[in-house]
């Protein structure tokens, strides 16, 4: 079955300069380091990108480029949510002007929780174009009412709606679409730390911030996976955990800038409302790193 994302997707760090300016110029490095792993695709303008954060021209250059970055060597989905219905399909049409390879967004953000509001905002975005349209499944922010079922019968008008990113530990749901869905949908999971769980359950692949730094670890785990090597994937994933709760201690975004920093790739520090290291976090981060006896790249 052809299915636009399978593998290893770093959800992209936006990069900014030291006074919080968009640094466009420092995408490249980024990219190149991670198609090297390689990864197979990117997911740009998320929670990890900061899309939120940034203002729409902002979130249109930054897609340009990462587009223009990509170059075809794998698949692009601009994340175009986390605004208001009218400027998501704005960033959809002008997702399509530049080549991404599809499009995702959250529920709206004027009506968590509720499915009938997030179909009405899905079926515009889906509707504004061409492109495939991934939903953005956030744990707090869908209808907790809902079975699986009724979502995806609720979803059934969304044109081009081709798959979803879940960002959620309830697994079972997760199999649920993807068993109704008959295996049509493109199931990517989102929380890194349970991406070897998410393949058990029969996920395409996994979307995730911490495989900007460790996307070779990851990238094995999958390989090893898919090649029936489950107790080398379950070992890979134990080791990314390590690394996961690390974060979790010190602030993943932060955390996961300075990483990238530290690794030649300058990224800057994440914008607010997102807090950055403190500098009892940063010595944590940097001294529990070196006991790991495995390489963080």
């Amino acid at each position: 079955m052809d299915k636009l994302m399978r593998g290893i997707v770093p959800a992209l760090c936006t990069p900014f300069d030291q006074g919080g300016e968009l640094a466009v110029d420092r995408v490249p490095a980024l990219v190149r380091a991670l198609l090297d792993a390689p990864v197979a695709g990117f997911f740009v303008c998320g929670s990890t990108g900061e899309g939120k954060a940034m203002t729409l021209p902002e979130r249109k250059q930054m897609g340009e480029t990462a587009v223009w970055e990509v170059g075809g060597a794998v698949p692009v989905i601009l994340h175009v949510g986390g605004t208001s219905t009218e400027n998501a399909v704005a960033l959809a049409r002008h997702a399509a002007s530049i080549g991404a390879d599809a499009t995702a967004s959250v529920a709206p953000i004027d009506a968590p929780n509720n499915l009938a509001a997030a179909v009405e905002h899905y079926a515009a975005i889906g509707a504004a174009t061409d492109l495939p349209f991934y939903v953005y499944w956030l744990a707090d922010a869908a209808d907790p009412s809902a079975t699986a079922g009724q979502f995806l019968e609720a979803m059934e008008p969304v044109e081009n709606f081709a798959g979803f990113k879940f960002t959620d530990t309830n697994f079972y749901l997760f199999q649920q679409l993807v068993d109704g869905s008959g295996g049509t949908l493109n199931a990517l999971t989102g929380p890194d730390e349970m991406c070897v769980a998410g393949m058990v359950m029969g996920s395409d692949g996994a979307i995730g911030t911490t495989y900007n730094v460790i996307p070779r670890l990851i990238v094995g785990m999958y390989d090893a996976f898919h090649r029936g090597d489950i107790r080398g994937a379950m070992a890979a994933q134990v080791k990314a955990n390590r690394l996961i709760s690390l974060l979790m201690r010190v602030g993943v975004l932060a955390g996961v800038k300075a990483m990238l920093g530290w690794q030649g790739i300058p990224v800057g520090e994440p914008r607010p409302p997102t807090p950055r290291l403190s500098p009892e976090g940063l010595d944590e981060l940097r001294h529990t790193l070196d006991t790991f006896d495995f390489e963080v790249a």
